[in-house]
C-alpha cells in the first residue's frame, strides 16, 4: 500500500492571467526596472518567478488579476520592445504545508504527469507549492491530488467541493488596499551551504523527477527553493536548491532519474524566505526588494513570490548583505538561520 503524504489542504485562485516575457538581457532592462514600471501603475502580483539563466539573462513568469492583464502586458511589451507569451483563463493552485520535503514536490509532479496535466509554471514558498494551470484542467488537477496526498480537512474531491460552497470569493478577498510604508514580515529565515541545480526537461516528462525527489527526502534534505517554467518552449527549466552534502551528490541523484538531460549546478549559494501579511495582495513588494538588492550589489540568482511569501537565492558571499538589505527594506521582527549538518 502506497503511503500518502499528509497535507493541510489546497486552495485555488481563479480569474488570473499568466504573462511571460521572453528571456531578456539586463543591459536592456533589469528585473528591478521592469517591476518598478508595474508598481507605478498599482498592479498587484500574486505570483512571480524570476530566475537568472545561464547567459546572464532572466526568465520571468508573473501572474496578474485578469482585469490588469491588458495594462500589464502592454507596459511590459513597450518596456522590452518584444513580444510576450500570455495565457488567460488560468488559476493558481496551492497545496500546503509541504514542510520543505522534496518528496511532496516529486509526488505532485508525478500525479499531474499521470493525469496528463502539464503546468505552465510552478514555484515553492516557505509553506506552499503553487502551480499555474489552465482553468479547464482544474477539476482533473484537484482529483489527482487525492492519490498521493491525504488532506486533514476533507477525504475526497467531493468533500473539498462542498467545503468551498459559498466561499468562491473568499480567496480573492485577501486583496488589500492597505499600503504600508515599510512592508511587515512575520520572520526571515535563511540557509547557507546550499547547491543550486537547474535541469531542462520536456514539460510532459516532469513525473520522472519523483524518484530523485523521493531520494532527497530519504536523505533528510530540505528543498529550499523551486521554480519551474515551460513558458519559453517545450522544454521546461526547473531550478531548485538543496543543501550541500559531504557524501552524496545531488547531481548524480538527479542524473540517475533523467540520464539524458543536461544538469547545471552551482555550489555555495544561500537561500532566504519570508512571509508577510500583504505580500501577494499589494503592489510594490517585488519592486522594493529587487531595487534594494540591485542598489546594494547583491547577486540574485533566483526569486519566487507566491501569494504571501518570498523566497530567494543569492551567492553565499552575498548572503549577509542580502539579509541586511531585507532588514533595511522591510519591518523584520526576527531573523533565524536553519543550520543543519548533512552527511
Amino acid at each position: 500500500m502506497v503511503t500518502q503524504e499528509k497535507l493541510g489542504g489546497f486552495k485555488i485562485l481563479k480569474e488570473v492571467s499568466l504573462i511571460s516575457p521572453a528571456p531578456f538581457m539586463p543591459d536592456r532592462l533589469s528585473p528591478a526596472a521592469l517591476f518598478r514600471i508595474l508598481a507605478e501603475h498599482h498592479i498587484n502580483l500574486p505570483y512571480v518567478t524570476c530566475v537568472r539563466n545561464n547567459s546572464d539573462g532572466w526568465i520571468i513568469d508573473l501572474v496578474v488579476e485578469t482585469g490588469d492583464a491588458r495594462t500589464a502586458s502592454g507596459l511590459i511589451q513597450k518596456a522590452l520592445e518584444q513580444n510576450l507569451i500570455q495565457r488567460s483563463n488560468t488559476a493558481i493552485l496551492s497545496i500546503f504545508p509541504h514542510r520543505k520535503k522534496p518528496a511532496i514536490a516529486g509526488a505532485l509532479f508525478e500525479a499531474f504527469d499521470r493525469e496528463g496535466i502539464h503546468p505552465d509554471v510552478m514555484a515553492h514558498s516557505p509553506s506552499a507549492i503553487s502551480v499555474i494551470l489552465d482553468e479547464q484542467v482544474l477539476a482533473r488537477a484537484g482529483r489527482s491530488l487525492f492519490g498521493p496526498f491525504a488532506f486533514s480537512a476533507y477525504r475526497t474531491p467531493e468533500d473539498w467541493k462542498l467545503a468551498q460552497k459559498g466561499k468562491e470569493k473568499l480567496y480573492k478577498e485577501v486583496v488589500a488596499s492597505y499600503q504600508e510604508k515599510r512592508p511587515k514580515v512575520y520572520g526571515l529565515e535563511y540557509q547557507d551551504r546550499q547547491e543550486l541545480l537547474r535541469i531542462a526537461l520536456a514539460h510532459s516528462n516532469m513525473g520522472v523527477l519523483n524518484i530523485a525527489f523521493e531520494a532527497f527526502s530519504r536523505q533528510g534534505l530540505d528543498l529550499t527553493f523551486l521554480a519551474a517554467s515551460r513558458s519559453q518552449g517545450q522544454l521546461g527549466a526547473i531550478t531548485f536548491c538543496l543543501p550541500m552534502t559531504e557524501r552524496n551528490s545531488n547531481k548524480e541523484t538527479i542524473a540517475r532519474s533523467v540520464p539524458q538531460s543536461k544538469i547545471e549546478t552551482r555550489k555555495s549559494v544561500g537561500t532566504f524566505s519570508m512571509n508577510g501579511p500583504h505580500f501577494g495582495d499589494r503592489y510594490g513588494i517585488v519592486r522594493d526588494l529587487l531595487t534594494a538588492l540591485e542598489t546594494n550589489g547583491v547577486n540574485l540568482m533566483g526569486l519566487s513570490c507566491t501569494i504571501a511569501s518570498i523566497t530567494g537565492v543569492v551567492l553565499s558571499s552575498h548572503l549577509e548583505s542580502a539579509i541586511k538589505t531585507i532588514q533595511d527594506c522591510f519591518d523584520v521582527p526576527s531573523v533565524f538561520k536553519t543550520d543543519r549538518k548533512y552527511e
